[in-house]
């Protein structure tokens, strides 16, 4: 991943060593559609969000994940 859209943030084998260590996505029981966000752009999301010391409600649209899935994934 280190090298691929999200190299900016995430840097050569964060994600390697990162990978194994995120849960898979839960069916959510409320129901409705799932959006199938991949792994790399939830993790580069939650950097992004530790990092910069932003709100979670301010993250960037350029993710194209929403704060509160970002957000749940990241309290898993």
């Amino acid at each position: 991943m280190g090298r691929g859209t999200w190299s900016w943030i995430v840097p050569d084998g964060l994600w390697e060593l990162a990978k194994p260590l995120i849960p898979e996505d839960r069916v959510r029981p409320q129901g409705g559609w799932k959006q199938n966000t991949p792994d790399e752009t939830l993790f580069a999301a939650i950097i992004y969000v530790l990092v910069s010391g932003c709100a979670w409600r301010a993250l960037p649209p350029c993710f194209g994940i929403s704060k509160s899935t970002a957000h749940r994934r990241f309290m898993i």
